[in-house]
């Protein structure tokens, strides 16, 4: 029997071999670039940021906005999520009205403009790109893109991209890596979808 035990624990020795040979291998060796958060242009300014560049920056955060931030069916939906009055609805601006004519510039917005058809949250925040590479040397192979960034409603202290990726706790310099913040187009979302709390409130109002 003893030599049946010794049998068995080599093996397992064996066996154990390639699963510890994959996760070695698995290790990412992608080095940090530094980077910055801010909630707005002013506050990057505050940094000691030159002030259009800021602007510059904050407005390709918000270009990027609509396009890559989770969607939801509904305000509730969206609610859950970020909090109560943190979801908006973009609207589409209307080139024509219904008689085929060209929409009055003079008009009220509201008039020009149509639901989405679909919510999503409030931008709270920017990532800084590579802005603080002002050299240029040293660049990373894959950038770090200016961004929107968002907060949860099951954590309000933590910057998030739209892909739910934590960035920091607070403004200012962080470290980040590049192949973490690649922005992708924002898809269509149920409640729950955003945050690892929201998720645990949904099961368990579920009764799962």
């Amino acid at each position: 029997m003893s030599k049946s035990f010794k049998r068995s624990k080599k093996a397992a020795l064996i066996l154990m071999v390639p699963t510890a040979t994959l996760l070695l291998a698995g290790c990412s060796t992608e080095e940090p670039v530094e980077t910055a958060v801010y909630q707005n242009a002013d506050e990057c300014a505050a940094y000691y940021n030159p002030p259009a560049e800021c602007q510059a920056e904050f407005a390709k955060a918000q270009q990027l906005h609509a396009q890559v931030a989770p969607k939801y069916q509904s305000q509730a939906e969206c609610e859950a999520d970020f909090g109560v009055g943190q979801c908006e609805a973009p609207a589409t601006t209307l080139a024509q009205n219904s008689t085929g004519a060209a929409t009055d510039p003079t008009a009220p917005a509201q008039q020009q403009q149509a639901s989405s058809g679909f919510f999503m949250p409030m931008m709270m925040g920017f990532l800084a790109g590579q802005m603080l590479n002002r050299s240029g040397q040293g660049a990373p192979k894959q950038s770090v893109p200016t961004q929107p960034l968002y907060k949860s409603r099951d954590d309000m202290s933590t910057y998030r991209t739209a892909g739910n990726q934590p960035v920091a706790r607070q403004s200012g310099p962080v470290s980040v890596l590049p192949s973490k913040m690649q922005p992708q187009p924002g898809s269509m979302v149920r409640r729950g979808g955003f945050g690892a709390q929201a998720q645990q409130r949904q099961t368990t109002s579920s009764g799962g």
